[in-house]
């Protein structure tokens, strides 16, 4: 299996004016040739940035730098204690509409860290 585990650094253009410096701890997980799986977690420096327009940026990124294929992408956004959650959960699954391989319209869905454990495991769980 191969993994990628590291800090991420970025700059995203903001949406009205300036360039947000963004910083997640990237985890990238090929455990076989189906999935793709994406962990992104908040290093507290940046608090707020996991909205659509910055998800939606940093996803092209990813996808393009680590020559992803959206089409086995699972994108996991892991919130750190402190941050600033849209649920109690600790992870979101975050679904995107592919158009011409640019990442559109992010819907986020609370995921159990067992379905997380899954996405990264070797094993395929039979339906």
């Amino acid at each position: 299996m191969k993994t990628i585990d590291q800090i991420y650094h970025c700059q995203m253009p903001g949406q009205v004016f300036g360039v947000w410096q963004l910083q997640c701890h990237l985890r990238i997980f090929l455990p076989h040739d189906e999935v793709q799986t994406v962990i992104i977690t908040d290093m507290g420096f940046e608090m707020g940035w996991f909205i659509p327009y910055l998800v939606e940026k940093l996803a092209n990124q990813i996808v393009r730098e680590f020559c992803l294929d959206p089409a086995k992408l699972v994108w996991i956004e892991h919130y750190t204690l402190g941050f600033n959650k849209p649920t109690c959960a600790d992870f979101s699954q975050v679904t995107f509409e592919w158009h011409n391989g640019q990442a559109t319209n992010p819907q986020w869905t609370t995921i159990a860290p067992e379905t997380v454990t899954a996405l990264i495991s070797e094993e395929l769980l039979s339906a």
